[in-house]
């Protein structure tokens, strides 16, 4: 949906990129708000999970070692130490908006999976999944940026209706309730969803997958340039800045 060209590089051709500070810092963050959850809820408390980002850190570096290379020049760790303080920032930034000695998630991190009448398999990780005591759910995710503005929260909202149509479809309850957390700005975005909006979002998926198929085959991936490409990685092998692609891996059909 961002850009079939970048879907190319990265699902097809399988590039690499570099790390990111960002979505990195948003990886411990992501796993300090899980990891929380593991406390009685009176030890749930703001300098507690301030506590756990480091440590947090310490796992992610260890599983993957090629994030060293963020820090690769950080000859006193004074980068580092800053990196580390805008995690905590982000985390304590959450109890401003959620209390979560109030909260006993029924899943944290879940992972579904369904496949539709069509055959189109979908598959995510929901960040957390709330269900009240009569039975409602709640969808909640959390983003370490700012929230989009109003007219750009309809594709904020479309990776939350994505998940309420599998939950949907695996335990037959259109979830109650779609909230995405902002930690950046310290905003909450909610959006209730029906029955109507998730077919919705089917059709316009198995549009999209349609789209896939056919660039799969004819292995035409068009650049869709927007101000986002000022931070891929892959200017080198994007048309859009003089790059070449590299050849296409896979066999092409009607002769394009």
């Amino acid at each position: 949906m961002q850009c079939p060209l970048l879907y190319r590089f990265r699902v097809i051709d399988k590039l690499p990129e570099k790390p990111s500070p960002a979505a990195t810092r948003g990886t411990v963050v992501h796993a300090v708000l899980e990891r929380l959850f593991d406390a009685p809820a009176v030890e749930r408390t703001a300098a507690g999970a301030r506590a756990l980002v480091p440590a947090e850190w310490e796992k992610l570096l260890a599983k993957r070692p090629e994030l060293a290379e963020l820090f690769a020049q950080d000859a006193d760790g004074a980068q580092l130490a800053q990196w580390l303080a805008e995690a905590e920032a982000l985390v304590e930034r959450w109890f401003t908006l959620e209390d979560p000695t109030r909260l006993e998630p029924a899943d944290r991190e879940l992972y579904v999976e369904t496949v539709l009448d069509s055959g189109l398999r979908l598959r995510g990780f929901i960040d957390r999944v709330d269900v009240a005591p009569t039975g409602e759910v709640r969808l909640v995710d959390y983003k370490t940026g700012k929230a989009p503005r109003p007219q750009f929260a309809e594709g904020a909202l479309f990776q939350m209706k994505f998940y309420a149509l599998v939950v949907w479809r695996l335990r037959g309850v259109v979830p109650r309730r779609l909230q995405l957390v902002y930690l950046g700005s310290g905003e909450v975005l909610t959006y209730d969803p029906d029955e109507r909006d998730l077919r919705g979002v089917e059709r316009k998926l198995l549009a999209l997958w349609e789209a896939i198929r056919q660039a799969t085959e004819s292995g035409d991936w068009r650049p869709r340039p927007t101000k986002l490409c000022g931070w891929c990685d892959h200017q080198a092998h994007c048309p859009e800045f003089g790059g070449t692609p590299p050849v296409y891996p896979l066999p092409v059909s009607g002769g394009v």
